[in-house]
């Protein structure tokens, strides 16, 4: 569900909160002294709390080495687990790793093959042990050798047949664990082992094994875009009689996401089913195929009066998904909303919010009409934007509201609109001039975002005064540095404050102070070690991507945050993949000891992604074989990816590379006529460079 709560909309509630709530990150150095404890819980602990800061705990690796020769078992152990989870900086120790798979403990072995295989290809002189394992007879230990063994050597063919044919053997073990880490291991191969996974799918399927059937659609899911080869086999399964293949089968038709004309309409014929369950994933499955599933809609609108609610919200949400081109449900949708449970509400506000414009007039209805969903309903016109302009007039009368969520949420969500909203200016000067307290730091949020210039002399009044509250002196700092990022007077001004919401128990707050000091890239490099220690502990995701995109934005100065950020390159959530690799390609040549990992990104992710990753691979290796890599895919970047800070860095990167062929000349040409000036200018400077 899309988050309905806008950091902006927080903003003013923080600037009543009590003092900030941060979190004590363990000293390194303290808890490497306790690794030469005599006590054996001392020691195990301290070992364990290093393996929980991961990459960080860096200079504990010789500490850590000792404890492996020497500790109790309980010590080694997780001084083992800390190694493998600071990664493949923890190279040092792969020979002490290595012996322990000769040793008789089967915790050690286990924990050892695990911290090989996330210190990664560095490993590959352990293979000639790990081999051996796979014919354990400890089905842990099998599947943790199989899959170190491809970890640390993937282009191993020889060793290729012996892994998959371990894991997939694992995939009929009782233990869940097994089963689990089999079928992660097999998703991260991907494409070498869709043919035997789907060898063994019809075996057990002309066998009535069902339930094998299953886990293998799993697997399948979870490989994603790169089970593409597996797409006309599962449409078969999606006739099956057994209704748990058959919902299996469809969700792993939606995680592949491939071929929409063909697996669109075969999912929504699964949405007439009898079985609820089936009905449901089918609607979740078409949801994964966002606007490619338009055709979907008639029969997803359909499912908002069924008789099972997650049938309703699962619809709901795959409505949502689809984006505007569901607008046609929105009646629907709003009705729904209307008429709860609550699920169902904030399941139908967050579909209005995702399908837009087509939204608001629903929207506006529930203002006009008092419903009491008007609180809901202005968050959803703010998540919409400047889409929801036909709503302004509405939300200025509730600027006046007598209820303080109804008034501030108003103004939040004025500001939401952007520039759009400009027209509002005058009367939110007025409440800016005529209130106190949380209204007036709301106004304050929403004239910075919808451009006001009349604004900043007045806020930077106010936040050189001594006699206004802090936070609302902070607030105006923030909207004076939105407004002016590169002017080192004012990021000098503001920073302070700024770091100190970094530390705040609210995540929204937390994620929109780093946004804010992203904006001033290298001039807020005083805030580096402060961004570090946020992305140290932080666990919300969005806060962490605003977290790497500041760093990222301070540039090389900020390198040496890179050990934080090289594990985000394997996340499961794109955005933090993206981001993550973006960050190490601005840092450059510093970035050298992520390539590895980056590499191996290259065989999990679409093309799309694998473009960014070898842009990002040309940046931190400025080599001819980087480039000519990583041209193809900028080559159709800098003329077709929606964002012109990705066309401008694919720009950028294509006169550099000094590759002249026809498509790049050509692509080139077409980029000085993009409508984004920078683009444009990049685009005739890389044509320049390579003499045209």
């Amino acid at each position: 569900m899309r988050q309905l709560l806008t950091a902006g909309l927080l903003l003013g509630i923080y600037l009543l909160t009590p003092d900030f709530v941060s979190a004590q990150t363990p000293d390194i150095n303290s808890l490497i002294i306790e690794l030469d404890s005599e006590n054996e819980v001392k020691q195990a602990l301290a070992a364990h709390q290093l393996g929980t800061l991961g990459p960080v705990s860096k200079p504990a690796i010789p500490a850590l080495i000792r404890v492996v020769k020497e500790g109790s078992v309980s010590s080694r152990s997780e001084a083992i687990i800390a190694l493998g989870n600071i990664g493949p900086a923890a190279a040092p120790a792969i020979p002490e790793l290595t012996k322990l798979l000769r040793g008789h403990s089967v915790i050690l072995k286990f924990n050892a093959l695990k911290a090989l295989r996330l210190i990664g290809p560095a490993s590959k002189p352990a293979a000639k042990n790990i081999v051996p394992l796979l014919d354990s007879n400890n089905s842990y230990i099998k599947v943790a050798a199989a899959w170190a063994l491809w970890s640390v050597d993937p282009e191993n063919k020889d060793n290729q047949s012996q892994v998959i044919k371990a894991l997939l053997s694992s995939l009929n073990i009782s233990i869940n664990e097994v089963r689990s880490d089999a079928a992660v291991a097999l998703s991260e191969i991907g494409e070498p082992a869709v043919k035997p996974l789907l060898e063994k799918l019809q075996k057990e399927h002309a066998a009535d094994q069902h339930s094998e059937c299953e886990k293998i659609c799993d697997v399948l899911a979870q490989m994603g875009s790169r089970g593409e080869t597996a797409v006309p086999t599962l449409l078969k399964l999606l006739n099956s009689k057994d209704q748990a293949l058959v919902w299996r089968a469809a969700h792993a038709l939606g995680s592949i996401n491939a071929k929409p004309e063909e697996v669109v309409p075969a999912l929504t014929k699964l949405l007439t089913s009898s079985s609820p369950i089936v009905r449901a994933q089918a609607a979740i499955a078409i949801g994964d195929f966002g606007a490619d599933a338009k055709s979907a809609v008639p029969d997803l609108i359909k499912l908002l009066s069924d008789s099972d609610l997650n049938v309703k919200l699962d619809a709901t949400t795959a409505l949502g998904e689809i984006g505007p081109d569901a607008s046609a449900a929105v009646p629907q949708i709003s009705s729904a909303m209307q008429a709860g449970p609550t699920a169902l509400t904030l399941t139908g506000a967050s579909a209005l919010a995702s399908i837009g414009e087509a939204s608001v007039p629903a929207l506006n209805e529930m203002l006009a009409k008092d419903s009491p969903l008007k609180l809901l309903a202005i968050h959803v016109l703010g998540e919409i934007g400047a889409a929801s302009k036909a709503a302004i007039p509405e939300l200025l009368k509730l600027t006046d509201s007598p209820d303080a969520d109804i008034r501030e949420t108003a103004i939040i969500s004025l500001g939401e609109m952007g520039p759009a909203a400009i027209s509002v200016e005058p009367e939110l000067l007025k409440i800016l001039e005529d209130s106190k307290g949380k209204t007036r730091n709301t106004a304050v949020y929403a004239l910075s975002k919808i451009g006001s210039k009349k604004v900043l002399p007045i806020i930077k009044k106010y936040a050189e005064s001594t006699n206004e509250d802090e936070r609302f002196r902070l607030v105006c700092a923030w909207a004076l540095l939105r407004a002016n990022p590169t002017d080192p007077a004012t990021v000098k001004s503001a920073l302070p404050g700024l770091i100190k919401v970094l530390a705040d128990e609210n995540p929204l707050l937390r994620r929109e102070a780093a946004n804010a000091i992203s904006l001033s890239g290298p001039l807020a490099e005083s805030a580096t070690s402060n961004l570090t220690n946020a992305l140290k502990t932080e666990q919300n995701q969005a806060v962490v991507f605003e977290l790497i995109t500041a760093l990222a934005e301070i540039g090389p100065q900020a390198a040496s945050a890179i050990p934080l950020i090289t594990p985000y390159v394997s996340s499961d959530d794109q955005m933090l993949r993206v981001v993550s690799t973006y960050a190490l390609a601005r840092f450059g040549k510093a970035a050298e000891s992520a390539v590895p990992l980056l590499e191996k990104e290259l065989t999990k992710n679409s093309d799309d992604e694998n473009t960014i990753t070898l842009w990002a691979l040309s940046k931190i290796d400025p080599s001819p074989q980087r480039a000519k890599a990583a041209a193809p895919g900028l080559t159709e970047l800098v003329t077709k990816h929606p964002n012109p800070d990705a066309r401008f860095e694919a720009a950028i990167s294509l006169g550099d590379f000094g590759i002249n062929t026809p498509e790049i000349k050509q692509a080139l040409k077409t980029a000085t006529k993009d409508k984004d000036p920078r683009v444009k200018k990049a685009a005739e400077a890389a044509l320049k460079k390579l003499g045209s």
